[in-house]
């Protein structure tokens, strides 16, 4: 099949048939009713261009946008006039007869169903009053909305669109105009000044008007020999006169001629009767910048007159010439379009005309929209279900079958009274034709350059290459070629759900029913309906190929069994490829309900599961998908896969689903060996941050109650890690917690304490006690003898007499020398009795007393009783903890020491959600804050004192003298502070020199000193402000005056007898108040 660039299509039947008709209505007085100059499809034997009559139809080509139904003219006046000359823009159709006149056609879209979607109706018919001389040209120029008409040998201009004359006085006419051009240059611009250039020539010059508001002459060159037809490119003019085609460069004196121009014999009459003679017919164009064709040796001129490229041959000479690069178009005198290819020279195709038709002239303008029914008819569209009455869906596939349909023509082609279109041929006709004739090589070959050159915002380049693709993909499918032919259906995009009901074992979960509705072209349509089934496919094939060895016996292997298999097989493997290709196409539409989403999805879990791709299904289902819940919970049920169904209801948000399947395939009620680490697994999901909604607290609590039954220590974390812990209760799980051990509950209890900041003394007890319990444990594996081995080291390592270097607490010595289970578990009871002030400390005293010797612990605990002798006294004597004894009186009995970081347990934090991690943050902050001692308060050096009086009394105990000596002085250099001198002079022993307590008295005394004169300061301070207090109360009575309350004096707020209570006088207005009503209104602070 040769390629046909060019499609040929009446637009306009009968132009004398439009006027006459509206001129008997006239004589009628019946408002003409609007008519088309377009028919609707004629009968496929009509030929092109016939005039309408009572036997013969319109010509063959399909509706165009401008056809409606004519009537019939065979009553009508013979034909009056005839067309010689043609031009359209935008939706106007501008003809110019043979008697003077401009015929002006509008378009018109057409609403109403089944109508052509375009008509037309004759807006006007101008006389330009030059008489009944034709009309040799129209010129269109929409940058100035203006036209030029050439006709007796004058230009005149009119108004666009409706073609209204600029009156003389404003635009002159041009006079004894032989030929005139605009600058294809300047199609679609416009100058700065917002002109455009017209070249006239006259009979002996040359002139350039500039073109705007008005019109007004620019240059104007000699031209001695004049012209017969020109055409201008930027400062480049070609020309022909009587002799000889020229070159003209507006910027240069001299033209420079090409070759002779033609002479063409035609007939004439005379007074002797028929005679002939030669006249010029010099043709000529424009082909792109600096480049023209003249008709003589048909030869292609550069702007200096040299050849280039080769010459074109035609069958006769060329009337005119048009160029739509890089195709070019002649219209012969026999009446037929020669279309060649300008980079080769190639004749590509003739269009011929029926020789009714009478072709007289052709012109290339700004265009003008045509229906096309070979387009409307591959590119309508229809839903594949039934759909009843469905209005707004109908009116907008018409709305996509007119736009889709209707195609720019640039080159028109006016007969004697009709006009056609030559329409670039569409890209969906050539290449369909090529699918028609099974070659569907080439038909890929050119839709594949068309969509690589095509710009992607062209819907209809788009709509083209769709039915291609899905045409060629469908015709390869009938071959078996299910790979190729998938891939081209996703190019073509045609709906994923049509290609799985392709399938009998899918086809239920296509959702072509659903809405939105499967839409197909018409063409594909038929296709689907006449191919059937992938079932039937294969068995055509098998039928066509393989049909004097197919087995009758169906049950028996066989290779043609077998290769029906393989073919079934790929298929269904091409169709895995393809849908996983179109899930990406739909990324952001996953996981929200769209119904293509759902056929896929579901679509493509049938087909893993049918493949027992375990590994395919959990990849779908643990991200976001949208697989049908019903139809894809059976599939997975009945395929015994589980754990994949409780991704799948995971997938859903079906949460008590989830736990319900997961806890019975742990059971083994529901065996698969794909669930692994299972307990792990229902406790990662049983930590997530799940809503109220998806997962209610009844459910929660209830299964996490069933992890803790399967593990106590998972069912604990639960309770404690899950986002939802503070709004469990948590005295029904410490209840509860008690039948699974200690650890469970000293676990709870923790979290409580130290995330929660529980204040309720239980807890707090609760979990001390569990912590005594542990270590009184632990002895009992080991020996009480550790307790007094570990007090035994630490005397070792420390030397009390060197103040200096010795800065290590027992409790640190504990931290960091020994990492036993013992220690840890004693550090993790010291931290607590030294954090908490809730616990109860009697009970406590009294279970650390049972539980062994542990003197650490029970000096904390003596603290909170206030017994701090004889804390003080087992810190001194027992453990030989100094720097722990004053640490003790700094934090008041609270802390014997900073208790290691290495058994800090961080703060238990919930498992989800960067919010909460931020929270931990600044948990773990502030309990790294609650071990720092706050600088004391003035009301608490009382007791500081009183503890370091204590100790003072504690070391001049000690027997050791050397020590004794040694801890006292330094006792008072570092600590002297809360010491009182008087006392101290009174504790130590008479026999101590002076000069030993220098420092700490010199110290004392400066001290004092400055307190005194402080507190000068202070007083002096305190009585210059009520000197200035009295001063300003002084001049407030001054200023406000005596208040008088006598035995009619109301509260202005209660109006209740004011009495002698205690009144307050409010500022602005003077009204009195009770005190009570005066701070209830906010006039006086509550605590004032």
């Amino acid at each position: 099949m040769p390629f046909t660039p060019y499609t040929s299509q009446t637009i306009l039947p009968s132009a004398n048939g439009v006027v006459d008709q509206q001129h008997a209505s006239i004589q009628q007085q019946q408002p003409a009713p609007p008519t088309s100059f377009f028919t609707r499809r004629p009968a496929a034997s009509s030929p092109i261009g016939s005039p309408p009559d009572a036997n013969q139809s319109l010509p063959p080509s399909p509706p165009s946008r401008f056809n409606t139904l004519l009537p019939s003219t065979s009553n009508v006046a013979p034909t009056s006039f005839t067309i010689d000359a043609v031009e359209a823009w935008d939706t106007n159709l501008y003809l110019g007869t043979s008697d003077g006149c401009v015929l002006h056609f509008i378009l018109e879209e057409q609403s109403k169903p089944g109508e052509v979607p375009y008509a037309s109706r004759l807006e006007n018919k101008i006389n330009l009053g030059f008489g009944r001389k034709s009309i040799e040209r129209i010129l269109v120029i929409p940058q100035v909305s203006k036209a030029v008409v050439l006709c007796d040998s004058t230009l005149s201009f009119y108004w666009l669109p409706a073609f209204a004359p600029i009156p003389v006085s404003s635009i002159p006419h041009i006079k004894g105009v032989s030929c005139f051009a605009h600058n294809v240059a300047e199609e679609g611009r416009i100058g700065e000044d917002g002109t455009i250039e017209l070249c006239v020539v006259k009979r002996r010059v040359l002139q350039i008007y500039k073109v705007g508001e008005l019109v007004q002459i620019k240059k104007e060159m000699p031209l001695p020999d004049g012209a017969i037809t020109l055409a201008r490119h930027g400062r480049n003019l070609c020309l022909a006169d009587y002799n000889h085609y020229k070159l003209i460069n507006l910027l240069m004196p001299n033209p420079t001629p090409l070759i002779p121009t033609p002479q063409v014999t035609i007939s004439s009459p005379t007074m002797l009767g028929a005679g002939s003679q030669t006249v010029p017919k010099p043709v000529l164009t424009v082909i792109r910048p600096d480049e023209f064709l003249v008709v003589s040796g048909s030869i292609f001129t550069d702007s200096h007159g040299s050849p280039i490229r080769g010459t074109l041959q035609w069958a006769s000479y060329p009337k005119a010439l048009c160029v739509e690069f890089p195709y070019i178009a002649a219209l012969l005198r026999n009446g037929t379009i020669e279309i060649h290819n300008i980079l080769d020279q190639r004749r590509l195709q003739v269009i011929t005309f029926p020789q009714s038709f009478e072709a007289r002239g052709m012109s290339f303008g700004h265009g003008i929209k045509v229906w096309m029914e070979s387009m409307a008819e591959r590119l309508r569209r229809r839903p594949y279900a039934h759909i009843n009455d469905d209005e707004e869906l109908e009116s907008e596939l018409r709305r996509q079958v007119s736009k889709f349909s209707t195609v720019p023509a640039r080159i028109l082609i006016h007969g004697r009274d009709s006009v056609a279109a030559q329409i670039v041929t569409p890209l969906v006709v050539q290449v369909d034709n090529l699918l028609d004739d099974k070659r569907l090589e080439e038909a890929l070959d050119m839709a594949d350059q068309a969509r690589n050159t095509m710009s992607t915002e062209n819907n209809v380049y788009q709509s083209e290459l769709d039915y291609i693709y899905q045409k060629a993909g469908l015709l390869l499918l009938q071959e078996t070629v299910f790979e190729d032919a998938f891939t081209l259906l996703s190019k073509g995009n045609i709906d994923p759900r049509m290609v799985i009901h392709l399938f009998s074992d899918l086809a239920a979960s296509s959702r072509v029913n659903e809405s939105p509705y499967v839409l197909l072209f018409d063409g594909v349509y038929g296709l689907l309906e006449r191919t059937g089934r992938i079932e039937d496919m294969v068995a055509k094939t098998m039928e066509r190929n393989y049909s004097p060895h197919l087995e009758e016996d169906h049950q028996r292997s066989s290779p043609t069994m077998e290769l029906r298999r393989v073919l079934l097989r790929n298929a269904r493997e091409a169709l895995e490829k393809y849908l996983t290709i179109e899930r990406g196409k739909r990324r952001m539409l996953i996981g929200k309900g769209d119904t293509v989403c759902k056929a896929i999805d579901t679509a493509l879990l049938k087909l893993f599961v049918t493949n027992d791709q375990d590994d395919a299904i959990h990849r779908l289902l643990e991200r976001p998908n949208d697989c049908s819940l019903e139809d894809c919970v059976n599939t997975l049920i009945r395929s015994k896969k589980y754990y994949a169904l409780s991704l799948l209801y995971q997938s859903k948000h079906m949460y008590e689903k989830v736990l319900e399947t997961l806890t019975k395939i742990y059971m083994g009620e529901l065996p698969d060996t794909r669930f692994t680490n299972g307990l792990e697994h229902i406790k990662r999901l049983l930590l997530q941050d799940i809503s109220l909604e998806h997962l209610p607290m009844d459910a929660l609590m209830q299964y996490a109650w069933w992890v803790t039954e399967q593990n106590a220590v998972d069912g604990v974390e639960i309770f404690v890690r899950s986002p939802r812990a503070k709004e469990m209760d948590s005295s029904e799980i410490l209840e509860k917690l008690e039948q699974y051990g200690d650890e469970a509950v000293r676990s709870y209890l923790d979290y409580l304490v130290t995330t929660r900041k529980s204040k309720e003394p239980k807890h707090h007890t609760r979990l001390a006690l569990t912590y005594v319990r542990s270590v009184s444990q632990t002895l009992q594996d080991t020996s009480k003898d550790t307790l007094h081995q570990l007090v035994d080291q630490y005397k070792q390592t420390v030397n009390p007499s060197n103040v200096t270097e010795n800065e290590m607490t027992f409790v640190g010595y504990l931290g960091v020398h020994q990492q036993s289970n013992l220690v840890r578990r004693r550090l993790l009871l010291i931290r607590l009795l030294q954090r908490s002030a809730l616990y109860d400390p009697a009970t406590l005293l009294d279970a650390i007393e049972k539980a062994g010797p542990l003197d650490i612990e029970k000096v904390i605990v003596y603290g909170r009783m206030k017994k701090h002798e004889d804390a003080l006294r087992i810190l001194i004597h027992d453990l030989g903890d100094f720097v722990g004894a004053e640490t003790y009186c700094v934090t008041k009995g609270q802390s014997t020491g900073t208790v290691p970081a290495i058994v800090m347990q961080e703060s238990v934090t919930p498992a989800r959600t960067s919010s909460l991690s931020k929270k931990q943050v600044v948990k773990k902050k502030q309990l790294e804050e609650d071990e720092i001692p706050l600088p004391a308060l003035p009301e608490e050096n009382d007791e500081r004192r009183s503890l370091f009086s204590m100790l003072l009394q504690t070391y001049l105990s000690i027997k050791d003298s050397q020590l004794m000596l040694i801890r006292t002085m330094h006792l008072l250099t570092t600590q002297g502070y809360y010491l009182d001198i008087l006392e101290v002079l009174d504790l130590i022993p008479d026999d101590w020199p002076i000069q030993m307590l220098q420092d700490f008295l010199i110290r004392s005394l400066r001290r004092s000193l400055d307190d005194h004169r402080n507190s000068q300061i202070v007083v002096s301070l305190s009585r210059g402000e009520n000197v200035m207090a009295n001063s300003q109360v002084i001049d407030l009575y001054k200023e406000i005056g005596p208040i008088y309350v006598d035995l009619q004096s109301e509260c202005y707020k209660c109006h209740q007898y004011l009495g002698d209570s205690i009144v307050v006088r409010e500022h602005r207005h003077g009204h009195l108040l009770h005190l009570t009503c005066a701070k209830a209104a906010g006039l006086v602070k509550a605590d004032d």
